[in-house]
């Protein structure tokens, strides 16, 4: 008797032990998702973002490969996505992070009940029909805004930088949906400030380079390149293509400026990522994305390289060096 009893209890505890142990670790089987575009595939798990999210969420406790997995997918241009979302709902991961407005969207089309925290999304998520508000956006989707770039305050930026300046080229990508509604309404702002502006679109590296090429023959001083998930993925090769053509430009990436670019006026997108580890958790806690207001940055930075005026031929203004938030020298 007093060994069965013995056993009695021997099993009792394992059992008190496996249910202890499964509490502590409730994300064993999830899932999560990653969706980007603008990024090759092959370069995904490389890339600022999915790094800047693994790390936000290892912060929290998360360990790849332990206690939970993560699916990434992309398409180099963002029109392709679909495809790509399809696959993560058909592996049923507990959460999609879309990286930009194009993957938002794409994941949105996709599923109406699988959460997803947006990153970097621009435009208004509203009039999308992404959210309902964004205190309260309902349904399946939160995360963290862009804002959208302020054209008016970044030509201000460049003209005080530049003085003089008289024609400024303005380089979109034409497979993001938000860029393509506000051509017209950019093209009026240059021209409110007094600007004769030259709207080139590109979507991918090669047209980059023909588009500053284009500056650079027709003598057009400098250019904005609005803000885009394709070109943070490549910033380097981003950054070099300015550099070659010796056209002031202002990006819409602080990663770009870093590796070489002119100037970046924009929020933190990386810090964004590493944010959005928080909204998972909190989603896999069991929070409900709709009750998760969406997040405005709180602050844009400006960064200028002075490595590379000095390599372009180009004097900045003491007014902007005196407003940077950080100089590269």
């Amino acid at each position: 008797m007093a060994s069965s009893a013995l056993a009695g209890v021997f099993v009792a505890v394992m059992l008190m032990y496996a249910t202890s142990v499964q509490a502590q670790t409730p994300a064993s089987q999830v899932r999560v998702g990653v969706l980007i575009g603008g990024v090759a595939p092959s370069g995904l798990r490389e890339s600022p973002y999915f790094l800047a999210l693994r790390d936000g969420l290892a912060q929290l406790g998360y360990r790849e490969g332990q206690n939970f997995v993560i699916e990434a997918r992309s398409a180099e241009r963002q029109t392709d996505l679909a495809a790509p979302a399809q696959e993560l709902v058909q592996l049923k991961v507990g959460v999609i992070v879309a990286g930009g407005v194009a993957a938002a969207r794409a994941a949105k089309a996709t599923t109406q009940s699988i959460p997803i925290v947006g990153v970097g999304v621009g435009g208004n998520p509203v009039t999308m029909g992404l959210a309902q508000s964004i205190q309260h956006p309902g349904g399946n989707f939160t995360g963290f805004l862009h804002g959208g770039l302020d054209l008016g305050k970044t030509l201000q930026l460049l003209q005080e930088a530049l003085p003089g300046l008289t024609r400024v080229g303005v380089v979109w990508n034409s497979d993001n949906p938000i860029a393509k509604d506000f051509v017209d309404a950019w093209a009026a702002v240059a021209r409110a400030r007094g600007l004769r502006p030259r709207l080139i679109p590109a979507t991918r590296i090669e047209e980059l380079d023909v588009a500053f090429a284009t500056f650079d023959a027709e003598k057009i001083q400098a250019a904005v390149v609005m803000t885009d998930a394709l070109w943070l993925a490549q910033s380097k090769r981003v950054a070099e293509v300015g550099l070659r053509h010796r056209v002031a430009a202002v990006w819409g990436h602080l990663e770009i400026a870093e590796a070489g670019g002119l100037m970046a006026f924009a929020p933190d997108i990386i810090d964004m990522f590493r944010q959005a580890a928080g909204y998972v958790k909190k989603i896999l806690d069991g929070a409900k994305p709709g009750d998760l207001p969406l997040q405005y940055p709180s602050r844009w930075t400006l960064v200028v390289n002075l490595k590379t005026a000095k390599a372009i031929g180009v004097t900045l203004s003491s007014a902007t060096l005196t407003r940077a938030d950080r100089v590269i020298e």
